[in-house]
């Protein structure tokens, strides 16, 4: 092993290895050796450790690390041994890019196990310092293309990002405040506090952003508009930018910040602060479409060494590979009806979303207004109040509205990959605005599906469209009921399994009474039609045998199978098909299950019913009871207990020998109603002894007789009957309050009494 570890990378495999070192030997993967202490193990860039075919280190000691085996011996000796070495099998596999060990594993923590082409293929690029101009598909991993890129070469320098009022060392343009949202939530991902990030756009007060500018930031991301505001006002300085990245730059030409950003550019490279040793700042162009203007501001800023890479070939469909594209003919008065067919026929997974495109706001408001439309849709446009529009785009990401209603405004920098269907309501006449919507969908490689509504009239966008962006409709028709079972078979078969049974099992009586209504409509129904068949004309006098059971097709079938797919689907209907948070009936609190306790006394004081409950229950339960209250008469309580003790107080209960009853809730009864004044927050007495303990005080008297500077929660209940039996006496016990002459053996006073706290 140690002769063929210096044949392959001719590097004494005795000689200790440190951090160090691994500039001279010009390898990259330092991150990808799990070391014991210092010692490390350069690797060459396409092989990683696998000990999966490793023979010879069988019984050593093994490091498991990302997608690698590391076998060490003694650490203190500098001397490191591999189990086997293979090659690497993906070109985008993390382990040939010199990716830092913590952004690895932020990106896996996203689900990202590989880089995508447009990443991997300008990595290096973007590393070395060179200026790029990327074109690639919407939905292909654009903005990963630079911020991983840019993120290790911030973290290289993370001494400097603790500099108060420091001037960014980044800044990023993109035309909308969704895109910009965007952008800072992948750098942050990646940088989590490593550095600071900040988002500077329109619609929202200015003075945060200054005063987050006075602080110091080191990556900058915002809209032309709003970032030529701040320089004009002195409160931003970009004589300190190492990085200039343009994200969808022929958009910001559509949107007519094409000034702008000149403004910007030139300032960045023509300015008296760039006539300096350290230079021009790097610079980064993305774009779906190379525009002239994108062409004439490459030629005129960028180095003359710029890098000019294009994922997009001439004569090729120019959208997302992974998009099948259809077009619906839909007069405008059937479009509500017809989409919200559309969407249960494509959006079958329940995590399933949906954006549909209007050309106008009115039109988007209209048809979000919709009565054919579900409740879980919501609009989204330009005259959405900003701090409205983000709360709506992170509901729709956490799947809140299945459905986003909306405008142009969403067509660029809204990434959410459970996208499947998007909707246009009327072919766009700029194919690009084609391309970027349809992009909504089919992103990080999965499949999506585009469709467009059309009437007569507009057929002639339809073939300019597939003419312009190389693709083909499909045309297609509106969903038939049949097209929509057909649709949601698959999907309500896996959604009645994962059902659990404590909660289709809660809708077994309404599903046994739809049953038996169901069958006797179905045995009228049955006789009806035996006696049209037969011509009868008078039904009146008619008398017809009950039918086989076994013989009538109408009747509904009642077997157990049948009858749990019943109530899956009642389950479904009513939104509760996943397991059944319980809740407190007397404050709504999530699990907790509320009890009444029936005494067959009339109690005064609660101390009764921890002394009931004490010979049965331990004191651990007795400790988790939290809102006791006397139900109206005084004849029992109700309390709340942890829904996790529901099993154990079910089963203890039933063993015990007691006159009390206790049961579970379903229905509030009448309370009385209490001063709480005197009580703690969970529903217990703060003053007074232990709940339930003989008072040992020497105080000796009742509230408000002699001694009155005793517990105030001394419990008297009445036991005529048992008392009276008992002791030959005829009287009853009462409250010391209701009769203050009244005077009480001591003897029999710790008999009959108990204490609440």
């Amino acid at each position: 092993m140690t002769e063929q570890f210096e044949e392959q990378f001719n590097w004494p495999a005795k000689r200790p290895l440190g951090l160090g070192h691994m500039g001279q030997c010009n390898l990259r993967l330092n991150h990808l050796v799990l070391m014991m202490e210092n010692p490390t193990f350069p690797l060459h860039p396409r092989e990683r450790l696998s000990y999966e075919e490793s023979s010879v280190c069988k019984g050593l000691p093994f490091e498991p690390h990302e997608k690698c085996w590391v076998c060490t011996t003694d650490p203190t000796k500098g001397v490191t041994m591999v189990a086997s070495l293979s090659p690497s099998s993906s070109e985008g596999d993390f382990t040939r890019y010199s990716i830092s060990l913590r952004v690895v594993r932020r990106l896996q923590n996203r689900g990202i196990k590989e880089l995508f082409p447009v990443q991997y293929k300008t990595f290096d690029m973007i590393m070395a310092g060179a200026d790029v101009v990327v074109l690639a598909r919407t939905g292909t991993g654009k903005t990963l293309a630079f911020t991983i890129p840019i993120t290790e070469m911030l973290l290289k320098n993370s001494d400097a990002h603790t500099e108060k009022g420091r001037s960014p060392k980044v800044l990023v343009l993109a035309p909308t405040r969704e895109l910009v949202t965007q952008i800072s939530s992948d750098f942050q991902s990646l940088c989590e506090d490593d550095f600071s990030v900040l988002t500077v756009y329109g619609g929202v007060p200015l003075g945060p952003q200054c005063n987050s500018l006075r602080r110091g930031v080191d990556v900058l991301i915002g809209t032309p508009g709003r970032v030529i505001d701040l320089m004009e006002r002195g409160v931003l300085c970009l004589d300190s930018v190492k990085h200039v990245v343009l994200d969808e730059v022929d958009r910001m030409l559509d949107m007519g910040f094409h000034k702008d950003v000149e403004s910007i550019i030139a300032h960045l490279y023509e300015g008296e602060s760039r006539q300096t040793s350290d230079g021009k700042p790097q610079t980064l162009l993305f774009s779906a479409t190379m525009a002239p203007w994108v062409s004439s501001v490459a030629k005129r800023y960028l180095s003359d060494d710029t890098r000019h890479i294009s994922f997009i070939e001439e004569q090729q469909n120019k959208t997302a590979l992974n998009v099948t594209h259809l077009a619906l003919p839909c007069p405008f008065q059937e479009r509500a009806a017809t989409l919200a067919d559309v969407i249960r026929t494509y959006c079958t997974r329940k995590k399933s979303r949906c954006i549909v495109f209007c050309e106008r706001k009115k039109d988007a408001d209209e048809l979000a207004a919709h009565s054919a439309m579900s409740a879980d849709c919501h609009v989204f446009h330009g005259d959405v109040p900003q701090d409205k529009r983000e709360l709506i785009l992170q509901k729709f990401r956490e799947g809140k509205y299945r459905t986003l209603i909306t405008t142009n405004v969403a067509a660029r920098g809204l990434d959410v990959p459970e996208v499947d269907l998007v909707v246009q309501c009327h072919p766009p006449r700029d194919v690009e605005d084609y391309i970027h919507r349809s992009g909504r969908t089919g992103r990080a490689e999965k499949c999506g599906t585009s469709i467009v509504f059309h009437s007569p009239r507009e057929r002639g966008l339809l073939a300019m469209i597939e003419q312009r962006a190389g693709i083909k409709f499909r045309r297609i028709a509106a969903p038939t009921l049949h097209d929509i079972i057909g649709a949601w078979g698959g999907e309500l078969v896996q959604s009645f399994t994962a059902v659990p049974e404590s909660t289709w099992s809660a809708f077994l009586p309404i599903a046994k009474r739809l049953v038996r209504e169901l069958g006797a409509h179905s045995e009228t129904e049955e006789t009806n039609l035996q006696e049209q068949q037969e011509g009868v004309k008078s039904k009146k006098h008619k008398c017809r045998a009950v039918p086989d059971e076994n013989e009538s097709p109408l009747r509904p079938p009642k077997s157990a199978t049948t009858l749990r797919v019943l109530c899956c689907a009642l389950a479904r209907l009513s939104g509760k098909d996943s397991v059944v948070e319980t809740r407190s009936l007397l404050n709504s609190r999530s699990g907790f299950t509320t009890y009444k306790l029936e005494f067959p006394m009339v109690a005064y004081r609660k101390g009764l019913a921890y002394d009931m409950l004490r010979g049965t229950l331990s004191e651990d339960i007795l400790n988790s009871i939290s809102n006791m209250t006397f139900i109206e008469g005084r004849k029992g309580v109700v309390f709340d207990l942890p829904t996790n003790l529901n099993e154990t107080v079910s089963s203890n209960w039933n063993k015990a020998q007691t006159s009390a009853t206790l049961e579970v809730l379903t229905e509030l009864p009448e309370l009385e109603h209490e001063d709480n004044s005197n009580e703690h927050p969970r529903g217990r007495f703060n003053g007074g002894n232990t709940r339930g303990q003989p008072w040992r005080s020497s105080s000796r008297g009742w509230r408000g007789g002699r001694g009155g500077g005793g517990p105030t929660n001394r419990l008297s209940f009445s036991r005529q009957s048992e008392v009276g039996d008992r002791r030959g006496q005829k009287h009853s016990l009462v409250d010391s309050t209701e009769s203050t002459n009244f005077k009480r053996p001591r003897s029999n006073f710790h008999q009959h009494t108990k204490f609440d706290d």
